[in-house]
């Protein structure tokens, strides 16, 4: 594989773990300020789908391409 697209894969997987994790860190702000339970689950929900759709991924690609 050409070095300038593993490159490319690489910080691209660097920007999506920074993405999702500023992500998880909005959702989890937004999540103490909600005194309603169906409010605070669905932040909840959008801390997991941010962590397990974007920074995971990231992570994985990160690694792939790093090695």
């Amino acid at each position: 594989m050409d070095y300038t697209i593993v490159k490319f894969v690489h910080i691209l997987g660097a920007i999506l773990i920074g993405a999702g994790l500023i992500g998880v860190w909005l959702s989890d702000l937004r999540s103490r300020q909600f005194r309603d339970l169906k409010l605070f689950a669905e932040s909840v929900r959008n801390i997991a789908v941010f962590y397990d759709g974007v920074v995971v991924p990231g992570a994985i690609q990160l690694l792939l391409s790093g090695t």
